[in-house]
């Protein structure tokens, strides 16, 4: 597989990424052989997180098998210097290895999480920064939805990559994020390219972005057949072709009135509801263990049967999507699979 450089971070990756996530739902056994295919069929960056599960676990396992170099990235959701660096080690000893090749703050999502994880005196960016500086990671980079908060921080310096939602659907990044990450030679990894398994289409989708060679796609696998049809996609060099093109803009046709982009202008909800996540129930369900679901966000799609419809959401949402038919229809998918 063709690889390129990540950024400043210097490290040699191939154009596609492994996802961490959906391992979650497969066993040790079936994680193992996902793997272990990936890895085989050239993928050499695998993206996984402190907040799924045993992910970390399933990798490490199975990568203790594997003679082929193969870089990492993990994540911490703390806010705090101290929790950030017990995460980094915790990481360490779940993916069994000495030191992690990226490790990356995890869902910077508002103001508050920003001074929490990036700004203030003992902030999360703190504790890795000392992980760094005792070996125990390589690199620091920061995850999140917000693409302002995101072009914020790429243009404070304080990261060798950055990961953002990027997918035919979503391509605000296009407009600010990517070329000014470009401009500071930082690292680019695409999540959701699959826009949270709404595109099936996975080789449309991951050639959208593979066009552009700086932005590496991290899908998430959980079967030896996905691997290879990620991989197939990633070794496609030709470019779009008009009936794909003529595909991608009928699918954003049909998603433009009811596709979240978690841009959260929303917010805030006069009943308290969490409409961004509440419009990801399909997301969740796509990618997560039901256990985990049930777990944690279950409760706060529950927080739907509290819209009393008054469209201020409607009002402020950019993209006029129809939030309180919208917020029913995902209270109703999560009823039916969960409940």
């Amino acid at each position: 597989m063709k690889k390129i450089i990540l950024g400043k971070t210097g490290l040699e990756i191939s154009t596609l990424g492994f996802g961490g996530i959906p391992v979650q739902r497969v066993s040790q056994q079936e994680a193992k052989i996902t793997v272990k295919t990936a890895v085989e069929r050239g993928i050499n960056f695998i993206d996984t997180a402190r907040a799924y599960s045993d992910s970390e676990e399933k990798i490490g396992l199975t990568l203790q098998e594997l003679d082929k170099k193969v870089y990492l990235a993990s994540k911490t959701p703390a806010e705090n210097a101290e929790k950030a660096y017990q995460d980094v080690k915790v990481s360490i000893d779940n993916l069994q290895v000495d030191k992690i090749d990226l490790y990356q703050l995890h869902h910077v999502s508002s103001e508050e999480n920003y001074k929490d994880q990036v700004t203030k005196k003992n902030s999360a960016l703190q504790g890795l920064m000392k992980a760094r500086s005792d070996g125990l990671i390589d690199h620091i980079g920061i995850t999140g939805h917000s693409n302002e908060l995101l072009l914020r921080a790429i243009k404070e310096n304080n990261f060798a990559t950055v990961q953002f939602c990027y997918n035919f659907i979503e391509t605000e990044a296009e407009k600010k994020l990517i070329p000014a990450a470009e401009e500071r030679d930082m690292g680019m990894i695409a999540m959701k390219p699959m826009a949270g398994g709404r595109l099936q289409a996975p080789e449309i989708a991951l050639r959208y972005i593979l066009t552009r060679d700086s932005v590496i796609p991290i899908p998430g696998m959980e079967s030896p057949q996905e691997v290879a049809e990620n991989v197939a996609a990633a070794d496609r060099t030709e470019k779009l072709s008009e009936e794909e093109i003529e595909f991608i803009e009928k699918k954003r046709e049909e998603l433009g009135d009811q596709f979240c982009r978690r841009c959260q202008y929303c917010l805030p909800c006069p009943e308290g509801i969490q409409i961004p996540v509440v419009l990801r129930v399909e997301s969740f369900l796509n990618r997560m263990p039901a256990k985990k679901i049930k777990e944690g966000p279950y409760e706060t799609f529950l927080q739907a049967e509290n819209c009393i419809e008054c469209g201020k959401c409607v009002e402020k949402c950019p993209y006029e999507l129809p939030i309180p038919r919208l917020l029913q229809e995902n209270l109703e998918l999560a009823r039916q699979k969960l409940g």
